[in-house]
């Protein structure tokens, strides 16, 4: 197809809308933090990975913070076009891979209960990373041999736009709702959506304006083979 090889996916308002509690309650018992402290379930994940990142947690913590994500998870509700959508990119030769700070329990509950296994090459966690936030996105270059040019990650927040552009990833705004996303569009992300149905078309778009095309170097470059740090299956 185009130079983009793959789209990377954070579960937590890319695939499914999650709602606050669980995260707020994390932050609370983990951290003290006002039990309702942000409104949004993305919000309230990235504030908890925020917190996350200034202290490591203890193997008790840990846990206690694995079984408010566990909840978290069965909050969830699924976007209705995860499955067309990413069947469409996969019929493109595009990498679907699941990426998130999230644990590996978590992510594997995730993909049970909405029956998605099919749907990803390979799921990176927090638990092969090595840590949260850049570790698994880096993870995941590294073990798929990719180059960040090549390489859509979604983000429906502002934290996790500008890690995406940091890591030079195509930063793809996911907008979730309307006044939030008209703000992070002036934070300049490669393209936006309202739909996962969106993305075989963006792809094309975000090739073009990077001028991936123009470069045989890069563009006639195959990704390595299937790689499995984590099997959905």
């Amino acid at each position: 197809m185009q130079s983009i090889k793959a789209v990377l996916f954070e579960p937590v308002g890319c695939l499914a809308e999650f709602t606050a509690d669980a995260f707020n309650a994390a932050a609370a018992d983990l951290f003290g933090a006002s039990a309702d402290a942000a409104a949004g379930g993305s919000q309230a994940y990235w504030e908890l990975l925020g917190r996350m990142a200034q202290r490591a947690l203890s193997a008790d913590e840990l846990l206690r913070l694995e079984t408010h994500e566990l909840a978290a998870v069965e909050q969830a509700e699924l976007y209705e076009d995860v499955r067309p959508s990413l069947e469409a990119l996969k019929s493109l030769g595009v990498a679907t891979l699941l990426v998130s700070s999230l644990s590996r329990r978590a992510v594997a509950r995730f993909i049970e209960r909405h029956g998605l296994a099919d749907l990803f090459a390979a799921c990176v966690t927090r638990d092969e990373a090595g840590g949260i936030l850049a570790r698994p996105l880096r993870a995941t270059l590294e073990a798929a041999g990719l180059a960040p040019a090549h390489v859509i990650a979604l983000a429906d927040t502002a934290p996790g736009l500008e890690l995406a552009k940091q890591l030079g990833l195509n930063a793809m705004l996911m907008i979730n709702d309307y006044d939030e996303g008209r703000a992070l569009a002036d934070r300049d992300p490669a393209g936006g959506i309202v739909s996962l149905a969106e993305l075989p078309a963006a792809l094309e778009l975000i090739a073009q304006r990077a001028g991936l095309r123009s470069d045989p170097r890069t563009s006639s470059r195959p990704p390595r083979a299937p790689f499995k740090l984590f099997d959905p299956d």
